[in-house]
């Protein structure tokens, strides 16, 4: 196949992997990115980088864990050849709840059950629980050990994969506004610009061409303590407010819960930091000494039926609407989007997603 012009627009974890996976297969990537390249206004700068698949049963349909966990296979590969270190651990996830609250963590179960996942589940009782997560083992008298699963570093992750580009060749042009694309071509600056693909990855910044793309908020905060060792990604269940608590280098946890069906990028409110610090309290007491690093909030795109799209108009492909599971299914993505225009076709088993205008 021959080298492709590709003009990638959008350099969240979407845009990136897109870029990457696209470089990869011997196409010259163009991105264009209307931010710095710091990336600290993306959403995915703000992201958790839960790579949860059979976690997200307890809300999403079945197609998602098995797109998430094909993509932490392609995670799990392409991470060690990155530019950079890269903070990523598969060391599964461990789901608790108070004895009042046990109702979600079983219905989580039969959810993984029913979908055809049992064999990466198990029940652990205090003693197994202990060697798992030795803090957690006087609070919670069993828990749900769902492996393989694991986490992603967003603050490592996005610098790695724009380095990596940029020693690979792509052409880089951060603080630079698109102000319109079309098939084969974008606009910048008014000029327009010739391309064989374009690739539109800008998120919410879509949503005049997508008018069913909507915003969901997330609230998330960083802690920072030297009092909590946790070895793994927790969930603890609770009919209000679910909590995950992810354990980060240098002491510290990325701690969220919430998704409000808003896109205001207003701050937290103290109703949602106190029903957050509540959370993590009740999950680990000790967590009330930590220090608040972070709170940040976040919208993040979604369809109505949750699933992420691939629109695509001729040379012209809108990727969008990942909504939670950016991290999860990015490089799932960027591997149908990779070969769509290798075969003019997506695989079969991602043919869902894909939107023929």
């Amino acid at each position: 196949m021959r080298q492709q012009q590709i003009a990638v627009i959008g350099a969240g974890i979407t845009g990136l992997t897109q870029a990457l996976w696209l470089q990869r297969q011997g196409h010259q990537i163009s991105l264009f990115e209307r931010g710095s390249d710091r990336l600290d206004h993306h959403c995915s700068h703000v992201g958790a980088g839960m790579l949860a698949p059979y976690c997200e049963l307890s809300e999403a349909e079945a197609e998602i864990a098995r797109w998430g966990a094909a993509a932490l296979t392609l995670w799990q590969r392409v991470v060690p050849t990155l530019a950079r270190p890269v903070h990523m651990s598969c060391a599964g996830t461990l789901v608790v709840a108070h004895h009042q609250d046990r109702a979600g963590s079983n219905h989580l179960a039969e959810r993984v059950h029913h979908a055809g996942f049992g064999e990466h589940q198990r029940w652990l009782q205090r003693d197994e629980l202990r060697e798992l997560e030795p803090e957690l083992a006087d609070r919670f008298a069993e828990g749900l050990y769902l492996a393989p699963e694991g986490e992603i570093d967003p603050r490592s992750l996005l610098p790695a994969l724009v380095e990596t580009l940029r020693q690979d060749g792509a052409m880089l042009h951060f603080a630079t506004e698109v102000e319109d694309q079309a098939s084969g071509q974008i606009t910048v600056q008014g000029q327009r610009h010739a391309f064989d693909w374009v690739l539109d990855c800008r998120g919410l910044a879509a949503r005049e061409q997508m008018p069913d793309l909507r915003g969901v908020r997330g609230e998330i905060m960083t802690l920072h303590t030297r009092e909590v060792r946790l070895n793994r990604p927790i969930r603890m269940m609770h009919p209000r407010y679910p909590l995950y608590i992810v354990p980060r280098p240098n002491h510290r946890f990325v701690v969220g819960a919430t998704s409000i069906e808003s896109d205001s990028l207003r701050p937290a409110t103290v109703r949602s930091a106190l029903e957050l610090l509540s959370a993590a309290y009740a999950l680990h007491p000790a967590l009330a000494e930590a220090e608040i690093v972070e709170m940040n909030t976040q919208c993040r795109p979604t369809f109505p039926d949750h699933l992420p799209r691939i629109t695509q108009q001729d040379h012209l492909l809108r990727i969008n609407g990942l909504y939670r599971h950016g991290y999860l299914l990015s490089p799932l993505l960027a591997e149908t989007v990779a070969t769509l225009i290798r075969d003019q076709r997506p695989p079969a088993e991602m043919a869902r997603l894909w939107q023929p205008l």
